[in-house]
């Protein structure tokens, strides 16, 4: 059944949490987007005028009724004061230069709930201007309504007057609205590719997407170890070097340790392992987990079947040269006894043997689906507990195609968030399709101190003490 898309939630999480920058570099931009803003904005001035609605001259006691009509004519009065015509009135008294439109806009009139209170408000770039269209509004409405209506019950109770402080631009109020509008806007943008992000990141994104067992992680993020050897492997190291060696206390080397664990190598003889993509951590990966084997006391091989883009003889610090291809072309000259080439840690005394890439070919495919070679690894498996095959990557090349079929095993290694799951899963697929059995997938370059909390117990065990 094919894999629908969904919103991946541990994605938006892990999302928010790598780009917590980005976050604040959109609150910086929109608290001065805010600043420039007020101080761009023309500078408004507030004045207000009260008006009072009294009872009847009439009556002799204010009554319930009386009290009800004047509050409904109070919703009168607040369209009256904005009509034509006493904006033409107000307009003329002042020589206003505005049009009727411009101070519609400029006035505003608002009933206090429950009572005859009416606040006519002129908000205008002239602080004296304000004052006198308010008073003058509230004099020609209430003339208006005596002349036309005879009602004489509408009082002044507060003038408008000067007022030094501006309403607008309100700083501050900016500021926090240009903030809020800039968290808003990187949260949607941090939300929508975090939702639809098809990246694997976490182990669990390898079971969702690819349906395979997730057998351990590799962090890249090793931390100040007091313990160890006090260094950061940054993501964007090509290699983890040999941490087994170099810091057998570490992250990494524990990682690896429970890789070793969870890898049910019981039936195991050869090991093919490869990834989706080149510069994903699969050599590294590779050398250190034959590392691990052979702490076991497993007579270990390292095979580089990289033809195109060899690393392993890098790794162990050795020569290319009279490797896979050697022997196979010119057996004559290049014997397998004497191209294996044998890595011994002086002080651990651990020993790992190499089979190199050996000199540059262009038909790596054609030469790897040779009966020789499938014979050489036959040979192989009689003399060592283990072998390890490192390929070239399974989206570029056939060639870990082909050397999976004569494995006995492959481990898929996959860099988090880096790979296309629909472009992992093809080939996968492949691989599948063509007979080989996959044991599982190894997440490498995991941010742990990121998604610690994503990651189980165990790993943010790990982490925290290793951390100290």
């Amino acid at each position: 059944m094919e894999e629908m898309e969904e919103f991946n939630f541990s994605n938006i999480f892990i999302s928010l949490k790598k780009h917590w920058f980005l976050i604040l570099i959109f609150i910086i931009l929109g608290g001065c987007a805010g600043l420039f803003y007020s101080y761009g904005a023309p500078v408004l001035y507030q004045a207000e005028t009260t008006l009072y609605v009294e009872p009847s001259i009439n009556s002799n006691q204010v009554n319930y009724d009386t009290i009800i009509s004047n509050q409904k004519m109070v919703k009168t009065y607040t369209e009256i004061i904005k009509s034509r015509k006493i904006l033409s009135k107000v307009k003329k008294a002042l020589n206003l230069n505005y049009n009727l439109k411009e101070l519609d806009e400029m006035i505003s009139v608002s009933s206090v709930d429950d009572t005859e209170i009416i606040k006519i408000k002129v908000i205008s770039e002239y602080k004296d201007q304000s004052v006198k269209i308010a008073n003058t509004t509230a004099v020609v409405f209430i003339d208006e309504v005596n002349e036309t209506m005879d009602i004489t019950n509408i009082k002044v109770i507060d003038e408008a007057i000067l007022n030094d402080i501006p309403v607008s631009p309100n700083i501050k109020r900016n500021c926090i609205f240009g903030v809020l509008m800039g968290i808003s806007v990187c949260f949607i943008i941090i939300l929508i590719y975090g939702a639809t992000n098809n990246k694997i990141v976490t182990h669990e994104d390898v079971k969702r997407y690819l349906g395979v067992k997730s057998i351990g992680i590799i962090p890249h993020n090793c931390i100040d170890n007091e313990i160890g050897k006090n260094k950061k492997i940054k993501k964007t190291d090509s290699v983890y070097d040999l941490e087994l060696i170099n810091d057998p206390t570490g992250v990494i080397s524990e990682s690896v340790r429970m890789i070793r664990t969870n890898l049910n190598y019981a039936d195991l003889k050869v090991i093919n392992v490869v990834s989706t993509l080149p510069s994903e951590g699969k050599t590294t990966f590779l050398c250190n987990l034959a590392l691990s084997f052979a702490m076991l006391d497993k007579k270990v091989l390292v095979i580089d079947c990289d033809l195109r883009k060899p690393r392993v003889h890098q790794k162990f610090n050795m020569s290319r040269k009279n490797g896979i291809s050697d022997v196979l072309l010119t057996h004559d000259k290049v014997t397998l006894g004497s191209a294996i080439q044998s890595y011994v840690d002086n002080k651990t005394k651990l020993r790992v043997d190499v089979l190199a890439a050996g000199s540059r070919i262009v038909n790596s495919s054609e030469l790897l689906s040779k009966k020789s070679f499938k014979d050489m690894i036959e040979e192989l498996k009689k003399h060592y507990d283990l072998i390890f095959m490192d390929c070239c990557p399974v989206s570029s090349m056939t060639d870990g195609i082909l050397i999976s079929k004569i494995a006995d095993g492959t481990v898929y290694v996959i860099e988090s968030d880096r790979v296309d799951y629909k472009v992992a899963k093809g080939c996968m697929d492949e691989l599948k399709n063509n007979g080989a059995t996959i044991l599982g997938a190894v997440l490498t370059k995991v941010n742990i101190k990121r998604q610690k909390k994503l990651y189980g117990y165990k790993y943010d065990y790990y982490y925290s003490n290793y951390n100290k």
